[in-house]
């Protein structure tokens, strides 16, 4: 793309490292993907922020906060190995946020392509308004074309087809030379997208009921207008390698993916009334961005990857975080072109800039002091392994500390906890390929080499049963007597995270022993009654609170928290805990001769087989397993197949250990 708009020389390849927005030497190093990259560029008449996210589900938190921030989305397919694990994961997540998005089969060139079966898979199982807006051409096995079914227009691969805007031209279909049965196709392909079309658009309808051709304007307005609305998700098919195809793309991103001012801004709300605020893009308006990603330079400077939604943000503007409360300072302004700062003054709706500021967080919801509005906070994933890193010599120590808290701070899914009296850090993260990465950028990025241990899961507890009970709480402290009362009550809550605390619609106390009983039950449950493990899916509910017969003061909120925390603590204990522990979806996609072999490993580490789907030479397989039990099996998976089996691994949820036994 970037080399089409006119802003390199030659265009980049993925395998050979060379793409611009895969710019770290881990990148390039493994050809993958770890880290978003953004960039701009001009095309026809539209000015374009791409951000380039990557494909491994470890690295899955990028993209979650990538989505938050984008007007629309291009969802690359393989055009062999179709619908993957994570392309389900990332559409569910568009439509979740009712991103409007479009489908780009890649790799039309490779043999065993098969564009019109992945679109029956998308539109059985993932996007059922998945309808092509272009039609491969084949002479044989070999691919020789595309068909703009909006158009109908005819471009063939190989053929300098530019007008003198060096946009594609295509051959009207009449003068195509196509036989008669490839034009009866594409009639038919024309009809099914026109009358999904017409569903819900009237005046596409009086044409399409009238058998009229309706005019090319209307068509393509009509098409924009339900891609936005969700009404419509085209396919599009092409490959990296050929020019024509990612011009076609470009002209679609223009022409039918909204732009700032006709995409939808997230809703906020009113941080001092709760509110809900809905705002609309203007220069004039007060000033509006999410701050959706942070980073530290080599020198330590702090950057903030911004989407300005409304108002105009320049350098020297003081604007207010809503989240933090914060008061922060523009000290300077930078477009964002890969791996390097473009100097800006000021910027305006749609654009994504870097801001130079200190003490600004990730998640952060800038805006004019005056009209403040706070945007949904950013969801950070759990972290489901962590192994420790140790520096290899004790002078290591603070650089490590300085490298591992930059990384955290661009990677919010990883978790750091030091230890201070030996000098390791306890890393978690979202899978083996995370930590890997991890190690690999300290020593190429920062020159550290480090020692690691063995990997663990993060365990879990949950409640096994409900339990209530009463602590009558009979104490001197600080030389008062001090007599207090709390009755608590536990209970499992299945199939949710974390630990709700509620209580009692009646409880009626003074706010501040309130808070003080809150604080002893939230101490009490962040530790598991059976190994200390993270309590899951558990719900306590402060029942009744009888605080201190006299004013104590300081000594009636302790008395409170401590009697809290002891009730809590005795309530746990009597509901007792299973051990829970990270359970992975895997997908795995096969040659035939290789299936019983794999199948043998999924269940010898314990997995559970959800299903089997075959296609031509190859099975697809997905199943559950413990993460504990998966460690090494990428590497015995590609062993066992000669490297031809591909495999992806997400988190599913917690299970008791016992299930997989």
């Amino acid at each position: 793309m970037l080399h089409l708009a006119g802003l390199k020389r030659e265009a980049g390849e993925v395998d050979e490292g060379t793409t611009s927005t895969d710019y770290l030497s881990v990148e390039r190093l493994h050809g993958i993907t770890v880290k978003s990259a953004a960039v701009r560029f001009q095309w026809g008449g539209a000015f374009v922020h791409l951000i380039d996210t990557p494909g491994h589900v470890d690295f899955g938190n990028e993209v979650d906060r990538a989505l938050r921030i984008l007007d629309g989305a291009v969802i690359a397919l393989c055009a062999v190995s179709g619908v993957q694990a994570r392309t389900e994961v990332i559409a569910k997540a568009c439509a979740t946020r009712k991103l409007p998005r479009l489908y780009f089969v890649n790799k039309m060139d490779r043999a065993g392509a098969d564009f019109f079966g992945i679109a029956e898979e998308l539109r059985a199982n993932l996007e059922p308004n998945a309808v092509a807006l272009q039609f491969p051409l084949y002479e044989g096995q070999r691919w020789t074309g595309i068909v703009d079914l909006l158009k109908m227009e005819v471009f063939y691969l190989g053929r300098d087809q530019l007008n003198q805007d060096q946009k594609a031209s295509g051959i009207p279909m009449i003068a195509s030379g196509l036989s008669e049965i490839q034009r009866a196709e594409l009639r038919d392909a024309r009809a099914d997208f026109i009358e999904k079309l017409a569903e819900n658009d009237e005046e596409i309808l009086s044409y399409y009921a009238t058998d009229r051709e309706a005019p090319q304007a209307l068509l393509t307005k009509a098409t924009a207008k339900a891609l936005r609305e969700g009404r419509l998700v085209p396919l599009f098919c092409g490959s990296a390698f050929i020019d024509l195809s990612i011009r076609l793309l470009l002209d679609a991103v223009e022409n039918l993916l909204p732009s700032p001012s006709e995409a939808l801004i997230p809703e906020g709300i009113d941080p001092k009334t709760e509110e809900k605020k809905y705002l609309l893009p203007s220069t004039a308006a007060p000033t509006a961005a999410f701050v959706f990603k942070t980073l530290k330079d080599s020198t330590g400077e702090l950057y903030a990857w911004t989407r300005i939604w409304t108002g105009t943000l320049g350098v020297g503007h003081k604007l207010h975080d809503a989240r933090s409360g914060k008061d922060i300072l523009v000290k300077r302004l930078f477009g964002i072109q890969a791996d390097s700062l473009i100097e800006l003054n000021e910027a305006g709706p749609g654009e994504i800039v870097a801001i130079k500021a200190a003490d600004i967080e990730p998640g952060a919801s800038l805006c004019d002091p005056r009209a403040p509005i706070l945007f949904e906070a950013l969801d950070i994933p759990e972290p489901v392994l962590s192994q420790v890193f140790e520096p290899a010599t004790l002078r290591d120590l603070p650089a490590l500390r300085s490298a591992l808290e930059a990384l955290a701070l661009e990677d919010l899914s990883l978790k750091l906890r030091e230890e201070k009296e030996t000098g390791r850090f306890e890393v978690a993260g979202q899978g083996e390929l995370h930590l890997e990465i991890l190690a690999e950028r300290l020593k190429r990025e920062f020159g550290l080499m480090v020692r690691r241990g063995n990997p663990k899961v993060q365990l879990k507890e949950r409640l096994l049963k409900g339990a209530r009970v009463l602590e009558n709480f009979d104490r001197d402290l600080g030389g008062e007597r001090v007599r207090v009362s709390v009755e608590v009550s536990v209970r499992s809550k299945r199939n949710r995270p974390g630990v709700e605390l509620l209580q009692n619609p009646g409880l009626r106390t003074q706010p501040q022993y309130l808070a003080a009983a809150k604080r002893g039950a939230a101490a009490a449950l962040a530790v598991g009654p059976s190994q200390g493990y993270p309590l899951e899916g558990a719900e306590l509910t402060l029942i009744s609170l009888s605080p201190p017969a006299s004013q104590t003061g300081k000594n009636g909120e302790t008395a409170l928290e401590a009697a809290t925390a002891l009730a809590t603590r005795r309530a746990l204990l009597e509901a007792g805990s299973e051990i829970l522990e990270p359970v992975m979806r895997i997908d795995i996609d096969c040659p035939d001769e290789h299936f019983g072999p794999v199948l043998n490993s999924i269940s010898s580490r314990g997995g559970r087989i959800e299903s089997v789907e075959e296609s031509p030479g190859s099975k697809s397989i997905v199943a559950q397993a413990p993460m504990s039990r998966l460690f090494g099996f990428a590497s015995e998976l590609r062993s066992m197949s000669k490297g031809r089996a591909q495999f992806q691994a997400r988190f599913a949820g917690y299970d008791a250990t016992r299930a997989f036994s």
